[in-house]
């Protein structure tokens, strides 16, 4: 469902996703991204999210709520998502958020 890398160097903090995020899926993937994000508290400035939707042909609208969420954790600039399928990317475009949250 959802996997983390950190990268140090560049104060990165990987997500890769899989299967479908639909309402429960995102909901679950929700917490595990928090209990995460936890980790950093106190260096959320200067920490840098990259969100990787490689396999996951679904989101639900449960799930742009996440994406927005965790862009608002980090400074502006710092977040974006990758590999993303051209239906979801179309999703993200019909929503108004591809440009918002740097969706490639």
């Amino acid at each position: 469902m959802v996997a983390f890398n950190f990268e140090e160097a560049s104060q990165t903090l990987f997500c890769l996703f899989d299967g479908r995020m639909d309402t429960v899926n995102s909901k679950i993937a929700t917490e595990r991204f928090n209990a995460k994000l936890s980790e950093f508290k106190g260096n959320a400035e200067k920490l840098r999210i990259v969100i990787d939707l490689g396999t996951v042909d679904y989101v639900a609208s449960e799930f742009l709520r996440f994406s927005l969420s965790a862009a608002k954790c980090v400074q502006k600039g710092n977040f974006s998502i990758v590999n993303t399928d051209p239906q979801v990317l179309k999703v993200f475009i019909i929503a108004g958020l591809a440009s918002i949250l740097k969706v490639s």
